[in-house]
């Protein structure tokens, strides 16, 4: 089969697309489509490799959608093994969920990582509920545009970050402030912030929180030496796919209140420049692999 691996730490040159043996394990996927996460050019960077060390050469990717016994399934591959941008991936069993009809490979693969990552911290950690302010940092991106609509469908007012306010409106925004001229904090106070930036966005974002809110805070840009507020609270989830989670995920999408966001796809022989596209950042949605 055909992999993209990575044999070394470093840019695109460290990639290349490989004929290796098709693996064996758990549940072996015949992948279909494969989302592209900043995770996969961060690990090819060498960015968390203090978190995550690997050996090389090492397939990239972290979730996928394919054939498995016959059946359409979607889910995450266990980070301490193989990838998914491959024509076949190892998933484990509890990290997968089968796709309902109405829903294609690459809309499934989308809402794998991307899913999770807005899922886990609105619905798990932040616990939002109808009536609530809730500010979305980074709302065009793969997790943002899924959190606007995850927040809006559980009653909450949403304002979100981002320098395209139509695309985020039309997702169900109530307001959008331009990162780059307004502070969003006057647009406050929040009863819970989803920090999908990090840095001193981080910070920030603590002041931008009523006392008693919640500032819910994914791996992203180090945050600088500070004194954290003592009457909000700060969570760091850890996104871990289970089967009822991406069950969950996948309902809320073939019933339609969720919507997908597949932006742009590329085949596997352009991984380079979907790796291009996911680094580049300030992009619309998910990016996806059409594998097979």
């Amino acid at each position: 089969m055909r992999a993209v691996r990575i044999h070394g730490y470093g840019g695109p040159e460290v990639m290349r697309i490989d004929d290796v043996p098709i693996p064996s394990g758990e549940v072996l996927v015949r992948v279909r489509a494969a989302s592209v996460n900043p995770i996969d050019w961060k690990i090819r960077r060498g960015l968390l490799r203090s978190m995550m060390p690997i050996t090389f050469p090492r397939t990239l990717g972290r979730d996928c959608a394919g054939e498995s016994d016959g059946k359409l399934i979607a889910g995450v591959a266990d980070a301490r093994g193989e990838g998914t941008h491959a024509e076949y991936a190892v998933l484990p069993a509890a990290a997968t969920a089968p796709v309902p009809a109405g829903l294609d490979a690459a809309a499934a693969a989308s809402l794998c990582v991307a899913g999770l990552s807005a899922w886990i911290p609105l619905m798990e950690a932040a616990k939002v509920e109808r009536g609530m302010r809730v500010l979305v940092h980074g709302g065009a991106g793969g997790v943002g545009s899924l959190a606007i609509q995850i927040a809006r469908q559980l009653g909450a007012a949403v304002v979100a970050t981002s320098s395209q306010g139509e695309y985020c409106r039309g997702l169900g925004a109530e307001r959008v402030i331009d990162y780059r001229t307004d502070d969003f904090r006057e647009a406050g106070p929040f009863d819970a912030v989803l920090d999908t930036v990090g840095g001193e966005t981080h910070v920030r974002s603590q002041q931008a929180l009523k006392p008693g809110g919640v500032l819910v805070a994914l791996s992203a840009t180090p945050v600088p030496a500070h004194q954290p507020r003592a009457d909000v609270r700060i969570e760091r989830p850890m996104i871990q796919a289970t089967r009822e989670r991406l069950e969950r995920i996948f309902e809320w999408a073939a019933s339609g209140k969720l919507r997908p966001q597949v932006a742009r796809q590329f085949r596997l022989d352009e991984a380079h420049a979907a790796y291009a596209a996911s680094e580049g950042g300030h992009g619309r949605g998910k990016i996806v692999l059409q594998i097979s």
